[in-house]
């Protein structure tokens, strides 16, 4: 019988409990983006608003979580040919079941390629990771204002697995028409490794994650108000924060969201809160992923007709996160890794 490691409460251990429950507040947001879709303009505001806050900062709190652990275990020595050993798993997970899951946004095939990038951004200065993602975060504003069909997030997705043998499919999907298109979106991962280079434990850093991230956040009216104040052209739309509209405005105030959430995450640990029991649902949030998809196959099929209302959408979504948390909770009393991440760990060494 195995039985589950005792450790000792450090500094090092609050850090890394902080981060799983971070990634799993990150799935718990997805599962909502996913589950809970569809609204009417009967549906209540403040659900509304609930719903838009998951659907525009899950993904990119897990991405940024990608390159905060990359990070860290980087620091710890890890070295690179295992983290793009990693990358190419997830890539060809991701990539397996891509045709199958044809109702949602599949994020796994650019989390792959994000991960293989991480040698080659864990490379830059400190000073340089911020502005790398600035940079980024502006390419995807500069080429739709200067591009007439420029087709970013055009959404498709390959529903049939001929279409993965197209390798212009993919590098165009992945990079720029799907719905997490690379050029922007590794802007959250450089986001992470700066955060990783950060003292975690020290409470004064913890607090300046989570006021200076909420104090980026909350830029999103006044970025709102510049939008609508403007008279047509093209370049005000880098002000546009709406949920995925990958426009420069929407990756600052996504990644602002996503480091206060680690910071708070952080806190929260640090204190002895509840907060603490979401931690094995974080460490076994790839199988939580996996599992989501696979209950969701008949859910989904509300988002196009036969919706419930919003409330009924986010109890069912809520329903899920709970058994999934309750699950990896049991599962963590006799593993420490759930069984997609220990089939990864074995077939990337």
């Amino acid at each position: 019988m195995l039985l589950p490691v005792k450790t000792v409460p450090t500094v090092r251990t609050e850090r890394l409990l902080g981060i799983d429950v971070a990634r799993a507040v990150a799935f718990a947001g997805m599962a909502f983006a996913h589950f809970a879709g569809a609204s009417t303009p009967g549906d209540p505001g403040w659900l509304q608003a609930l719903d838009n806050v998951a659907d525009g900062r899950a993904a990119p709190l897990f991405c940024m979580l990608l390159g905060l652990g990359a990070g860290i275990l980087s620091a710890r020595g890890t070295p690179d040919r295992l983290v793009v050993r990693r990358g190419l798993v997830l890539l060809a997970l991701g990539l397996a079941i891509w045709p199958v899951v044809d109702r949602v946004y599949l994020i796994l095939p650019h989390y792959g390629v994000l991960l293989l990038l991480v040698p080659l951004f864990r490379r830059l200065p400190t000073g340089w990771l911020l502005p790398a993602a600035v940079a980024l975060f502006l390419v995807p504003s500069a080429i739709t204002a200067l591009v007439d069909d420029h087709g970013m997030r055009l959404a498709e997705q390959p529903d049939r697995y001929l279409d993965l043998l197209d390798p212009w499919f993919l590098v165009r999907h992945l990079v720029w028409t799907g719905g997490y298109p690379l050029v922007g979106w590794a802007g959250f991962v450089l986001v992470g490794l700066y955060v990783a280079r950060q003292r975690l434990g020290e409470p004064a850093v913890q607090r300046r994650l989570l006021v200076g991230g909420a104090a980026v956040a909350a830029l999103q009216p006044l970025a709102a108000a510049a939008l609508s104040a403007t008279s047509g052209g093209r370049w005000p739309e880098l002000l546009d924060g709406t949920a995925h509209s990958n426009r420069t405005a929407w990756y600052v105030v996504a990644s602002g969201s996503a480091v206060a959430a680690i910071g708070l995450c952080l806190i929260l640990v640090r204190r002895g809160t509840p907060a603490v029991a979401l931690a094995p649902l974080g460490r076994l949030a790839l199988s939580a992923y996996l599992l989501h998809l696979l209950l969701g196959i008949r859910v989904w099929e509300w988002r196009d007709t036969d919706a419930p209302s919003l409330a009924s959408q986010m109890v069912a979504a809520t329903a899920v996160v709970a058994v999934l948390g309750v699950g990896a909770a049991l599962w963590a009393r006799r593993l420490p890794r759930g069984p997609a991440e220990m089939v990864v760990r074995a077939v990337s060494g």
